[in-house]
């Protein structure tokens, strides 16, 4: 089980003491005996799994097994793997169609058996309950989940978070992963690695599992989990990881597990459950009804000291600012944005960063917005904002604009807005770009990166740009996704992150769409080689967002 914070585990305790109950097959009242894991009459043996209702099956679908449905349904089926395989190895070559059938002939015949009564059932498992199985967070917790839980579903593998896995973990291309040997070339008998802590083996790796949501429609692709004997790549085999295939795959690399479900008692318990949740969210509301009364200074104080990384979390002292002027070199605002010449005479100033968290969340609180976009992964106000589309920047600096204005910290006649497209490749160091519109700019520099290259390699140096460095091979950062936006190493002009953490928004129209505006820069998302190219463009809807796109800003002296 993964650790969570005192209060975090106080909450949890509340509002799903009773789904514990129901996961353990367990009556809420306790009125009901505990269930026993099952076993079906083909030998399968099923296992309780905590956060669903279901049991799933501890090993994956024997060929014994396979093989049995097919001697008594005469279902049409006749794929050959090209390498030998025991009855103890998991089946292959099987589609979604394959897997349902079985699953349903498996009931069918229980129930003739009267070993199983109409509302106990085989299925496929649903992606929610695969979640569960292999213990991510957002399969176990019935509560709203913490950054820290996302985060660490989006990272960890079924062994747990190191890479390349311990030799003998799980049935992989071993031969592809450095240093890693699992003794298979390729499918092992199932139950040949260790389970889980709850006791489900081959969870990783052996083959991919199918999965089925709960609302079954017509439609062009099924999903597989976990992983297979075949595959090697870091990505694809963490525990969150949904491989979307055609439903009619049949391959060597592909086969499936059961859960048994027991209807009657899965309806009690959720209703159980649902009258628990209620009562304790009224509960809750009372409380915060008791509580309106609080000093409205305090609030204002914790609104200030926004969460940071390394360095002064508050707002500058206002007695401390010095008024913008043109010409007059570095200037700081009233939200401790710095902000730099982009030449050396004239022009507009440019902000050193990206616009922060903690800058955006003010214009939020102040216009009363809400965030609707805002990534989960954002844990911090020192990182960049994103999530954001061009109209709410557009939107931030006109605030920060009237702000300033009204403080005298800016001219009457100068404003905040986002970059055009030529000065952000100032901004960057690209200078004399030819072209007459960003589309025609767009990769007409073959050569020229946001960051130094080392000689004859295109790639950043250490500390360089926040970028996917998992897939950009001889290289790394510290951040799975944003960083704090001073993290990396600054230009010559004092800038930073132009060639990664998010990319930014310029005020230019993408030529040919209206609606559409330009995108410069890399992001945490960013790997490929002409992508990360400073000439690169790209661009999208103005009202669109995305979770590595956010914005920088420009001061203008010279708003008409």
């Amino acid at each position: 089980m993964r650790p969570f914070k005192p209060s975090q585990a106080a909450l949890l305790f509340c509002l799903s003491a009773c789904f514990v109950a129901s996961a353990q097959n367990v009556s809420p009242t306790g009125g009901d005996e505990p269930a026993k894991p099952h076993v079906s009459t083909l030998g399968a043996r099923f296992v309780i799994v905590p956060g669903i209702t279901v049991q799933v099956a501890a090993r994956e679908t024997r060929l014994s097994e396979w093989n049995e449905f097919l001697r008594q349904k005469k279902h049409p089926w006749s794929y050959q793997a090209h390498f030998e395989q025991t009855p103890e190895h998991p089946v292959v070559g099987v589609n979604l169609q394959d897997a349902v059938a079985f699953c349903n002939w498996l009931t069918e015949t229980e129930r003739e058996k009267q070993l199983i009564n109409s509302s106990q059932a085989y299925r496929l498992p649903t992606p929610d309950e695969w979640d569960a199985a292999v213990g991510l967070a957002r399969g176990r917790k019935k509560v709203a989940l913490t950054a820290e839980d996302r985060m660490l579903d989006d990272r960890i593998y079924p062994w747990g978070q190191e890479w390349p896995p311990p030799s003998k973990t799980a049935n992989f291309a071993d031969g592809e992963i450095p240093g890693y040997s699992d003794g298979y070339a390729y499918t092992a008998p199932v139950g040949s690695f260790a389970p889980s802590a709850e006791g489900i083996y081959d969870l990783a790796g052996n083959v991919w599992e199918w999965t089925q949501p709960m609302e079954i429609r017509a439609q062009p692709n099924g999903i597989l989990r976990g992983g297979s004997w075949a595959y090697f790549r870091a990505e694809c085999l963490t525990s969150g990881y949904q491989y979307a295939v055609p439903v009619d795959l049949r391959a060597p690399t592909t086969g499936f597990r059961c859960v048994f479900e027991d209807k009657r008692r899965t309806a009690s318990l959720l209703a159980a459950t649902d009258a628990e949740q209620k009562r304790e969210l009224e509960d809750r509301m009372k409380t915060m009804a008791e509580s309106r009364k609080v000093d409205t200074a305090a609030i204002e104080e914790v609104r200030k000291k926004m969460q940071s990384k390394g360095g002064d979390d508050t707002l500058p002292d206002p007695a401390s600012l010095k008024p913008a002027i043109a010409d007059g070199g570095t200037f700081l605002n009233a939200l401790g944005m710095r902000f730099v010449p982009l030449q050396e005479k004239g022009g507009p100033l440019i902000c050193a960063t990206e616009t922060r968290v903690r800058d955006y969340e003010i214009w939020l609180h102040d216009t009363g917005r809400t965030w609707s976009k805002k990534p989960s992964f954002l844990l911090g106000g020192s990182h960049p904002a994103a999530g954001v589309s061009w109209e709410d920047a557009a939107a931030f600096c006109a605030w920060l604009t009237e702000r300033d204005r009204a403080s005298k910290l800016i001219p009457t006649t100068a404003a905040y807005r986002l970059p055009r497209d030529l000065e952000w490749s100032l901004a960057v160091g690209l200078k004399n770009e030819q072209g007459a519109d960003p589309a025609a700019r767009h990769l007409g520099d073959k050569t020229h990166y946001p960051w130094t290259p080392k000689a004859d390699d295109w790639k950043p140096p250490a500390l360089a740009a926040n970028l996917d460095a998992t897939k950009i091979p001889g290289t790394a950062d510290s951040y799975s996704y944003t960083a704090p936006v001073d993290s990396a190493r600054p230009n010559a002009l004092g800038l930073f992150e132009l060639g990664g953490n998010v990319s930014e928004w310029c005020e230019d129209t993408w030529p040919g769409a209206p609606e559409e505006r330009v995108i410069r820069g890399g992001s945490w998302l960013a790997y490929d080689k002409d992508a990360l190219l400073t000439s690169a463009r790209s661009h999208a809807l103005k009202n669109s967002t995305r979770a590595d796109l956010g914005f920088r800003c420009v001061l203008d002296f010279q708003v008409p």
